[in-house]
């Protein structure tokens, strides 16, 4: 059955226009929140110069050069070409073409051997990944023990998870199709390109499954507190909750009542 729905998830993902809808909900305005998280995450990692990290679920790599221009290698994958090609155009305007490398491929199936990377980045991609233990078994097996992963996935016990299904009950907007699982609230929403999962993660059950396979959280701390400015028409309105956002994540960082978590793993070195 995972395998159906994953087919249905990887059809809607090769359509362009749904990776473009989102590039205009999150990254083409102010973008000083993601430059403060990944000065943060660097910091963190406190990674040689040029050490090779490994995007997964890349996007259009607004992340992958973020991180290339912090001295990083990174090896670039996605599994939809239409949103590799942007991607390529992305990386050639910001001429970093020997810094980013990119690669079609599917991170259910990760086409590297075992313990091939150091660092890994999977930002906001397992939400949309109907085998999620699959895709958190394949990030495992690449990484080197001692390794660092860093993810980004929604919380189901923010302030935002709570208020939007009653804002929608309110509004007679009811979502269909919705389930509570072990690992969170999953949706399956019609979009211009077709069926799409979308997880609002169990924080705490991700955890879990993490800590199951050899690693330690070395930090939790929140990512956006919310991504409410992708649903409203006013200018000023967005550029609040983005002040907003910026100053939950610099001075606060509580994680459990925010939108977005951000965890970075590492994995338990071998004696």
């Amino acid at each position: 059955m995972n395998d159906t729905k994953s087919n249905l998830v990887e059809r809607t993902l090769a359509i362009p226009d749904l990776h473009q809808h989102w590039i205009d909900s999150y990254y083409t305005e102010d973008d000083t929140f993601y430059e403060l998280a990944f000065d943060y995450i660097t910091n963190i990692l406190k990674a040689p110069e040029n050490s090779v990290l490994l995007d997964a679920g890349c996007g259009n790599c607004a992340h992958s050069i973020r991180l290339a221009n912090r001295g990083f290698f990174v090896k670039a994958i996605d599994f939809s070409e239409a949103v590799l090609e942007m991607a390529r155009e992305n990386i050639s305007t910001k001429g970093l073409e020997g810094k980013i490398n990119i690669q079609r491929a599917n991170i259910l199936a990760l086409p590297f051997q075992d313990k091939t990377f150091r660092y890994i980045l999977c930002w906001g991609v397992l939400m949309h990944i109907p085998d999620l233990e699959k895709a958190i078994t394949e990030l495992t097996r690449v990484l080197k023990p001692g390794g660092i992963l860093v993810i980004s996935e929604g919380n189901i016990y923010s302030i935002q998870s709570m208020i939007l299904p009653i804002l929608r009950r309110f509004l007679g907007n009811k979502k269909a199709d919705v389930k509570k699982t072990p690992s969170g609230i999953e949706s399956w929403g019609t979009t211009s390109a077709g069926p799409l999962l979308t997880r609002t993660a169990n924080i705490r059950w991700l955890i879990k499954q993490f800590k199951s396979r050899g690693f330690t959280v070395k930090k939790r701390i929140a990512n956006q507190l919310t991504d409410a400015y992708s649903r409203v028409p006013s200018r000023l309105l967005r550029n609040l909750i983005r002040s907003f956002n910026k100053f939950w994540f610099r001075y606060i960082k509580i994680p459990y009542a925010a939108g977005g978590n951000i965890l970075i793993l590492q994995l338990e070195k071998v004696e």
